[in-house]
């Protein structure tokens, strides 16, 4: 299955099938010479040396970085680190990086090739749940400050996105249970057939699933790569998420604080914002059918607090994403200040 983003800085093939054999025809690399692949520790034992000799067959010159597994590794002296590597091994405008990873290695592995001479080649070859239907597309890259996640990052987007389903045989259930809190966003924000299917059982539809996501994700950076305005509703859940996130040091993996970012915003919304109860009920009992957390461990006064170093802050006010029903989330200018007694879903006002 390929589906098609046409993107306004560029367009690419985001292709999903389950056992892809000719990764390397799939790059859309160009007249690259040389290949930076860019993993991490876990990711490389797996699946490294079968990518490796691939792309050798197809005549590229292969090299790897490999970083520490883990959100913690999306710093800036790792990206620093991969810049110089690229530096080290005279990589040029022509050649490309390869991510083969899951959203940590997709989001430094970018933010280094759009800035490495100003820019050269990217394709992502993500390896998790959450990265296959979410992170990888788009062309978001970022790495994390000490004051918050991603805030220091690029819009650059890929040259090919390669998704093979396979790889999430390999994954333990936490991983898998990681990119459900995502799909469980993306069913909130287009409801109907996505949300069904998730209903039904991700087993029994995982491809389904998974393009469905993507072309959720495609309609929307197609008509706002740069996050200007409807892109915006991709934050869904994500603030209180990434205050949640922050304050366990990054030890909450972040699908499981999007989950329970999720849940707080629909009880949320319908103690204030007229979306029906039944709606959050029903998102409620969807994250409980794979056992995702429906709260967090911290007060609403916690999560307002950290709400300032959010990305999505300015001065007093955050975009703050609300949902008037399932398949209906809108952006809404919120006072940080007012955050608490919104979270806390006893009518706050926004």
């Amino acid at each position: 299955m390929v589906i098609r983003v046409e993107a306004p800085s560029g367009g690419y093939d985001v292709t999903i099938e389950n056992g892809i054999k000719d990764v390397a025809s799939l790059l859309c690399a160009g007249r690259a010479e040389k290949i930076a692949v860019i993993t991490d520790d876990n990711v490389r034992a797996l699946y490294y040396n079968d990518l490796e000799s691939r792309l050798t067959n197809a005549g590229y010159s292969v090299y790897c970085c490999t970083l520490q597994h883990g959100e913690a590794s999306k710093n800036g002296y790792n990206y620093l680190n991969i810049l110089e590597f690229l530096a080290e091994r005279a990589f040029s405008r022509k050649d490309a990086v390869v991510a083969l990873g899951g959203g940590v290695v997709g989001d430094i592995a970018g933010f280094a090739a759009a800035t490495y001479m100003r820019g050269i080649g990217f394709i992502q070859i993500p390896t998790t749940l959450l990265s296959m239907t979410d992170s990888s597309v788009g062309g978001k890259t970022a790495i994390d400050l000490h004051s918050g996640k991603n805030l220091a990052g690029a819009f650059w987007q890929p040259l090919s996105v390669i998704i093979d389903t396979q790889t999430l045989k390999t994954l333990p259930d936490t991983e898998i249970k990681n990119g459900l809190g995502e799909l469980i966003k993306y069913a909130v924000i287009e409801g109907g057939e996505i949300l069904e299917m998730l209903e039904d059982g991700l087993e029994k539809h995982t491809e389904s699933i998974i393009a469905a996501a993507v072309d959720i994700k495609r309609k929307i950076v197609e008509a706002d790569e740069k996050e200007s305005g409807l892109r915006r509703i991709l934050n869904f859940g994500h603030t209180p998420a990434h205050a949640a996130e922050k304050l366990s040091g990054y030890a909450m993996p972040h699908g499981f604080a999007v989950a329970a970012g999720v849940n707080i915003i629909m009880n949320a919304s319908a103690a204030s914002c007229g979306c029906p109860a039944k709606d959050a009920a029903r998102i409620k009992k969807l994250c409980e059918k794979y056992g995702l957390p429906t709260e967090l461990p911290y007060t609403p006064e916690q999560l307002q607090n950290e709400a300032v170093h959010d990305k999505k802050a300015g001065g007093a006010f955050v975009d703050l994403v609300i949902a008037r029903r399932i398949g209906k989330v809108e952006c809404v200018r919120t006072e940080i200040g007012n955050l608490s007694g919104f979270y806390s879903g006893n009518g706050g006002k926004l």
